[in-house]
């Protein structure tokens, strides 16, 4: 069923309960009928149901409230408190039938839902155990045992034998170093002594220009003085 028309059929069939009730007599209408229910066909018309019910009884109760108000202004007071009080009877109930019809279509999609996700692991777990038994996985062989290679590596008595001779050479050599080093000692030795010789006689050959050259100075200091006495007398 179309959504759109849910809720307009709901109200029209409570009215029309209601009303056949109001006109015929008790013994003709059975109080225990169920109401006539449309079948919910997916979740979201279920949804929907559910938001109309609560609202439309709500409006019910309202209506109802107000009627009572109304009905005691009225000659026949207790005449309109039973139509208002039916009324409401018969809308509640087919409202009640319609909640009820929507949550057990919830309560089906739900297990009908769980039942399916089951059946598929079922499925997927039987598909597993058949294919395994088509291809059996084949037994591991076992790796052959591992032979250990003879060791390359040189015996404890060749690596110090090694070491000694390693130690030897290098004595050897630092003793064979020895006359080299002293002639390189002396051969320096001999070339500081070279160089402060070079150095003194650098400083005394300055030292004798600085004399020449004050000698110089003082003696055309005393030629001008003796050119200057003559210039005065």
């Amino acid at each position: 069923m179309n959504n759109r028309f849910a809720f307009p059929m709901i109200r029209l069939a409570a009215l029309a309960l209601a009303a056949g009730l109001a006109a015929c007599t008790p013994g003709l209408q059975p109080t225990s009928m169920a109401p006539l229910v449309p079948a919910t066909e997916s979740l979201e018309q279920a949804a929907l149901k559910l938001d109309q019910v609560r609202a439309q009884r709500a409006a019910t109760e309202a209506r109802y409230a107000n009627s009572e108000v109304t009905c005691y202004e009225k000659f026949f007071v207790n005449d309109c408190l039973d139509e208002a009080r039916e009324y409401r009877r018969v809308t509640l109930a087919y409202l009640n039938a319609v909640e009820d019809e929507a949550k057990y279509f919830q309560r089906k999609a739900s297990a009908d839902t769980r039942d399916a996700a089951v059946a598929e692991s079922i499925r997927v777990a039987e598909a597993d155990e058949a294919r395994l038994a088509a291809n059996p996985v084949p037994a591991p062989v076992a790796a052959p045992p591992k032979v250990k290679k003879p060791s390359t590596r040189p015996s404890l008595e060749a690596r110090q034998a090694a070491q000694a001779a390693k130690l030897a050479n290098i004595a050897a050599a630092e003793k064979a170093a020895v006359p080299e080093r002293a002639a390189n000692a002396a051969a320096f030795e001999q070339k500081r002594i070279d160089s402060e010789k070079r150095q003194r006689k650098v400083e005394e050959k300055k030292a004798a220009s600085a004399r020449k050259a004050e000698k110089a100075a003082q003696d055309a200091a005393a030629a001008a003085q003796k050119k200057e006495a003559k210039i005065s007398k």
